[in-house]
C-alpha cells in the first residue's frame, strides 16, 4: 500500500510539473520579440542599413500567426497588426495609423507556415541562424468594402471588428517598385520568412 501511494504521488507530481512548468515554457516559446537588420534599397539609390522590430505570437494548434509591428524608430512603414490564418487561407492587415483593416488571400510563397516560422525564430533565438538582409515589396490594391467580417473567421473577426475593412487584390511581388508608381500607397514593413517584406497597400480608402 505504501508503494502504491508513493507511485501515485510521483505520477501526480509529474503531471503538475508538466502542466505548470513545461507547458508554461512552451507558451513562452510561442512568443518572440524579434529584431532584424536589413539593407533598405527601396527608399533611395544609396543602400542604408535599417532595423525592423516586431512581436510574433505563433499558435501551432490553431494554425495561425499574429505579428505586431510597432511604430518604426526611423520610419519605413506604418505600425500594424497582422494575422496569417492558415486554416482560412487569409491574411489581415490592421493599419494602426489609419485604424483600418485589409484582407487578402494568404500568400504561401512568402509567408512561412506556423511550424516552419516557429522553427526559424527558435533558431534565430538560439543564435544558430540569422535572417537574410534584403527586402522585397509586394503591391496590393483596395477593391471592395467587407461588411460580413464573421465570414473571415474568428481570428480576423476579432482583429477587424469595429473597423472599416476592405479586400485587397495582389498586383506584384518584386525586389523594387518605382516610388513614382507607389503614390497613394501605405507601407507596412514586416518579416515572416528569411527576409523583410514591404507590403504596399494602394488606393487606400
Amino acid at each position: 500500500m505504501g508503494m502504491v501511494v508513493l507511485l501515485m504521488g510521483l505520477v501526480f507530481a509529474s503531471v503538475y510539473i508538466y502542466r505548470y512548468f513545461f507547458l508554461a515554457q512552451l507558451a513562452r516559446d510561442n512568443f518572440f520579440r524579434c529584431g532584424v537588420l536589413y539593407e533598405d534599397s527601396l527608399s533611395s539609390q544609396v543602400r542604408t542599413q535599417m532595423e525592423l522590430e516586431e512581436d510574433v505570437k505563433i499558435y501551432l494548434d490553431e494554425n495561425y500567426e499574429r505579428i505586431n509591428v510597432p511604430v518604426p524608430q526611423f520610419g519605413g512603414g506604418d505600425p500594424a497588426d497582422i494575422i496569417h490564418d492558415f486554416q482560412r487561407g487569409l491574411t489581415a492587415y490592421h493599419d494602426i495609423s489609419l485604424d483600418k483593416c485589409y484582407v487578402i488571400e494568404l500568400n504561401t510563397t512568402i509567408v512561412l507556415p506556423p511550424r516552419n516560422f516557429w522553427e526559424l525564430l527558435m533558431n534565430v533565438k538560439r543564435g544558430t541562424y540569422l535572417p537574410q538582409t534584403y527586402i522585397i515589396q509586394e503591391e496590393m490594391v483596395v477593391t471592395e468594402h467587407v461588411s460580413d467580417k464573421e465570414a473571415l473567421g474568428s481570428f480576423i473577426y476579432h482583429l477587424c471588428n469595429g473597423k472599416d475593412t476592405y479586400r485587397l487584390r495582389r498586383r506584384a511581388t518584386r525586389r523594387r517598385i518605382n516610388k513614382r508608381g507607389a503614390k497613394n500607397c501605405n507601407a507596412i514593413r514586416h518579416f515572416e520568412n528569411t527576409f523583410v517584406v514591404e507590403t504596399l497597400i494602394c488606393g487606400v480608402v
